[in-house]
């Protein structure tokens, strides 16, 4: 009898944390973090979603001849600035909000592919949060990347109101006095933890 109570009890804390959509272990998991899918040019993984008109990711390797692999798994995202000031992103719901006044943690690798069709110089990552697929707070920006190897980026953000999107952009290099064309290439994210339990 104490066995039954204790699985019951068990499984309905499983349940209740699954209808709120927290995870157990307290952290924000992304769908598809290290953005796998079939590789191909202007489409966004599954899992993720663009929300600038006419405007769309890369799902590498392979497309446009750019063959940058993957840090983890088959395939990984690029994101493009150009020179008529516009860029590209990718978002999604998360699985449960940000809160207000809260430290987070998060991580990306991130990359630079040297040879993209004419779109070669090196960029930087945004990340903003919104309580839609809109930019309301930009979270935190990376240095600028321009390095073809992986590596990780670690940021740490406060958000300012509740916010239940996030949203990875590119952008120009800090005090660029033009806009030009770039990319940036992202593969991995980490969850999304509080700096607490970090």
């Amino acid at each position: 009898m104490k066995i039954l109570l204790l699985t019951l009890t068990l499984l309905s804390g499983i349940l209740l944390n699954s209808i709120a959509g927290q995870q157990p272990d307290g952290k924000i998991h992304l769908k598809n973090p290290s953005f796998e899918d079939f590789p191909r040019a202007s489409a966004c993984p599954e899992g993720w979603s663009s929300h600038t008109p006419g405007s769309t990711p890369d799902i590498m390797p392979g497309a446009w001849d750019v063959q940058a692999q993957p840090f983890d798994g088959g395939s990984c995202v690029a994101l493009v600035t150009r020179e008529d000031g516009t860029l590209e992103d990718i978002a999604q719901k998360l699985s449960e909000p940000l809160k207000p006044g809260t430290c987070y943690t998060f991580s990306i690798y991130l990359a630079h592919a040297p040879d993209y069709v004419g779109y070669n110089h090196p960029a930087r990552l945004r990340i903003w949060g919104g309580t839609g697929p809109d930019k309301k707070q930009l979270l935190a920006s990376s240095a600028l990347v321009d390095h073809e190897d992986w590596k990780a980026y670690k940021f740490q953000f406060v958000p300012n109101h509740t916010m239940q999107y996030i949203t990875l952009e590119v952008y120009f290099a800090p005090g660029a006095l033009f806009k030009y064309r770039g990319n940036i290439l992202l593969d991995l994210c980490s969850p999304i933890e509080r700096c607490d339990r970090a």
